[in-house]
């Protein structure tokens, strides 16, 4: 018989439980907003509504992924719906990277557009280098320009070209060792007024 037995549950759990993931949820909700908003600013800033890139906003999600990435979720439906906005954020990280870097390298004539999209970097010239059969015709060029701006904008003279040969030689074949890439892309730029000789994998 049941009568006169206390019939009640201790319910505290639960309610502890669904407390402790409201602020789960609510990151999940703020990196989705976030991410409509930082594609709209992107948009703006691509197209030349905004002068600068919305680094701060970005930040603020990569911070809230960051979180998450080194604090598993144990709830599925939630890891399921934060994994998808990290692949959407991912996807479109890519996509503003390749525009940028594209605005950086193919409007570099053209000052007006440098300046509408506040991008401070300038390339003056590049070169594919390969296996370690630089040729000199290609280092001379990159050589003579980097003393032309060089003089241009005030700063110092560059080492001579057969110093300048050596420094190249060195720094492209540690690329080549630690990327594991053969071809070397040199860039002779200008960023913020500073002339700079810069060295990347050509993938």
């Amino acid at each position: 018989m049941l009568h006169g037995q206390d019939l009640s549950i201790d319910i505290s759990g639960f309610e502890l439980q669904s407390e402790a993931l409201a602020p789960v949820d609510e990151d999940i909700h703020r990196l989705d907003v976030g991410i409509r908003q930082l594609k709209v600013q992107y948009d703006m800033f691509i197209a030349g509504s905004l002068k600068r890139q919305p680094l701060e906003q970005r930040a603020q999600l990569e911070r809230i992924i960051r979180k998450y990435s080194d604090k598993p979720m144990r709830n599925y439906a939630q890891r399921f719906r934060f994994a998808a906005l990290v692949s959407r954020f991912n996807c479109f990280s890519e996509r503003w990277g390749k525009t940028i870097r594209a605005m950086e390298e193919g409007d570099h004539r053209n000052p007006a557009m440098l300046d509408r999209y506040n991008i401070r970097e300038r390339m003056l010239a590049r070169a594919c280098l390969g296996g370690g059969g630089e040729s000199d015709r290609d280092l001379r060029r990159l050589h003579g320009l980097y003393a032309v701006e060089s003089r241009r904008l005030g700063g110092k003279p560059p080492p001579p070209f057969e110093v300048f040969v050596r420094g190249v030689r060195v720094k492209t074949q540690k690329l080549r060792d630690r990327s594991g890439c053969a071809e070397i892309e040199l860039r002779v730029i200008v960023r913020d007024e500073k002339i700079q000789l810069k060295a990347r994998p050509r993938r």
